[in-house]
């Protein structure tokens, strides 16, 4: 009669999406452990691939042993002692001298108090892990240990290829190692690969499941590299059809207004900026303009250096919508920069009937009677172009029409933050509708992240790139400077700059002296101005700026920098880039 195994058996059912715990020998503990590395299931498991690998070296006697490489050596114990740690952080540590032929390594575990009634003088041990020089002997740290037979043959075998997994201090990736070996050795037969055969022999690519032995039990560096292309090829492929089915999306649910454009509304829209546009910001404009022509919403991203022009090129986004009777939004990452746009476009729009709102926390805040009104006028539409900050996102703005979004610095506002504007409105059931109306979008950026560039890669985004700057405008220049030349820097800036007319941003990260982690204090915006205005810049019109002031006075500082009253101001990234003073 053939034996059963018990009810509990931890190996009767694992599959690809078990728990981690459904592995044999994966405690409670160890699965708590692998869940803050993200690891949940055996899938996760099999995802959570090496950071680097190093190369074992065949076992050898202990004076043949690399430094600095791992390697395999065997002798016999000649001496035990557990070192207890000294304070509270200290930890105990577990040693061992192992002797060979009159040759010594000296064995270290740390937190291996338990070892002390495993490993004993006398004891015939095989020990593998990587060699150092410590005072003159070879030393190994937290090697991995078996007990042996002394007349046991040396293992001959070559050196392999040993995986490096992130790892925690409670848990090694030795420990790591050991997990994925038997989560391989339960589900290799089970990993469905998502592609057809022809296809992976078209591009020389393993199955996925050779993929993932290579990536965990490589033969070599050749097969590890197939496997991580084979992983890449899956993820980059995911992407694609991620970004297809979000385009799919974009041009079959959503539907944007096709903003009417002719020679007239061009001539009138360029009538209000106070110059002529460049050639660069021609071919912009034009990109744009063809995109708001159409009824599938636009995701534009426009891109280029400080001072090349994008506002005014959005500008013209804005008031395309505004063109054709409906509303346009420019969101900002902080107060200041969308108090900025606010005056800047507001000044091109003085005298015509483009009706304005700002709305930020400082200048309308939540509960007040100009908030209120100023969300009844979006939401009636007696306003036409909005500018503000992460407000706009309150779940209280409601617009009437809106046509066109521009975000600004889109770097700092997260995915969901971005996609808020245009999310499918509710039905009364709570249900989406089918298709409905949402806004064209464009991005602007100086600094596009990875991610940002990534999509723009893949299609996701379209690219307008701004890549001239306007005539007057001086190329920026960027230097990294350590510390030790401030100094110097300070210097030129008060003699150099200053000195003949011009101003200067002085940027620290806080508004009071703060320590971090018990290193120094970081500068702060108080003490670092007192600094200098005493040091580099006595007698200079110095002043601070950050986010803790009101509106009003905000405002203020910034009118008299901009006039030239101000010599130096120094500030938090309250100011970001894009504001905008040519002077400075």
């Amino acid at each position: 009669m053939p034996s059963m195994a018990p009810a509990d058996d931890k190996t009767v059912a694992v599959h690809i999406g078990s728990p981690v715990e459904a592995l044999p020998e994966v405690s409670e503990a160890a699965g708590r452990r692998l869940r803050r590395l993200g690891v949940e299931t055996v899938r996760d498991l099999l995802r959570h691939l090496p950071m680097r690998y190093q190369r074992e070296h065949a076992e050898s006697s202990i004076d043949q042993l690399a430094i600095d490489a791992v390697g395999s050596a065997r002798g016999v114990v000649a001496a035990t002692r557990l070192v207890p740690g000294r304070g509270r952080a200290a930890r105990t540590r577990f040693e061992a001298t192992l002797e060979e032929d009159g040759q010594r390594l000296l064995l270290t575990w740390f937190n291996g108090g338990y070892l002390r009634d495993r490993i004993h003088p006398g004891m015939p041990l095989r020990v593998q892990g990587k060699t150092a020089l410590y005072r003159g002997y070879r030393q190994m740290v937290n090697p991995k240990w078996e007990h042996i037979e002394e007349e046991a043959s040396p293992s001959m075998a070559p050196g392999r290829l040993r995986p490096i997994y992130p790892a925690t201090e409670q848990l090694s990736s030795e420990r790591i190692e050991h997990f994925i070996q038997m989560a391989l050795e339960h589900c290799f037969a089970k990993i469905v690969d998502p592609l057809d055969e022809s296809l992976l022999r078209d591009r020389c690519m393993p199955s996925l499941a050779h993929a993932l032995k290579a990536v965990h039990e490589p033969e070599d560096e050749e097969a590890a590299g197939a496997g991580r292309r084979r992983l890449a090829f899956n993820e980059l492929l995911l992407l694609q059809l991620g970004i297809a089915l979000k385009r799919h999306y974009n041009q079959t649910v959503l539907a944007a207004p096709a903003l009417p454009w002719a020679a007239a509304i061009d001539a009138q829209i360029r009538g209000r900026f106070p110059f002529a546009l460049t050639e660069a910001q021609d071919l912009a404009v034009a990109e744009i303009a063809a995109d708001l022509q159409r009824t599938v919403p636009m995701n534009r991203m426009l891109q280029g250096d400080v001072g090349s022009g994008k506002t005014v090129v959005a500008l013209y986004a804005l008031l395309m919508a505004v063109a054709a009777g409906r509303q346009a939004a420019l969101m900002a990452p902080t107060e200041l920069l969308a108090e900025q746009h606010h005056m800047a476009i507001g000044g091109m729009l003085a005298d015509s009937n483009v009706r304005m709102a700002l709305m930020t926390a400082g200048q309308a805040p939540a509960g007040s009677a100009l908030r209120r009104k100023v969300v009844a006028e979006i939401a009636e539409g007696g306003c036409d172009l909005v500018i503000g900050t992460q407000a706009l996102l309150a779940d209280e703005i409601r617009f009437q029409d809106l046509a066109v979004v521009v975000t600004d610095e889109q770097h700092r506002f997260g995915v969901m933050q971005r996609a808020r504007l245009r999310l499918p409105p509710e039905t009364a059931s709570g249900d989406t509708v089918a298709v409905h109306p949402a806004p064209h979008t464009l991005l602007m950026t100086a600094t596009p992240i990875p991610r940002t560039l990534s999509l723009a890669l893949f299609g996701d985004l379209d690219v307008s790139t701004i890549d001239a700057l306007p005539p007057g405008r001086t190329p920026i220049a960027t230097r990294v400077v350590a510390p030790d030349r401030s100094d110097e820097v300070y210097r030129y800036i008060a003699a150099s700059r200053v000195g003949r007319g011009e101003q200067v941003y002085i940027v620290v990260p806080t508004i009071d002296e703060t320590e971090v982690d018990g290193g120094p204090p970081l500068k702060s915006v108080r003490e670092h101005a007192q600094f200098v205005e005493t040091r580099y810049f006595e007698g200079r019109r110095v002043a601070t700026i950050h986010g803790r002031l009101k509106r009003d006075t905000r405002q203020a500082i910034m009118d008299r920098f901009r006039a030239g009253a101000i010599d130096v101001l120094v500030a938090t990234t309250v100011i970001e880039v894009g504001v905008d003073v040519p002077n400075a």
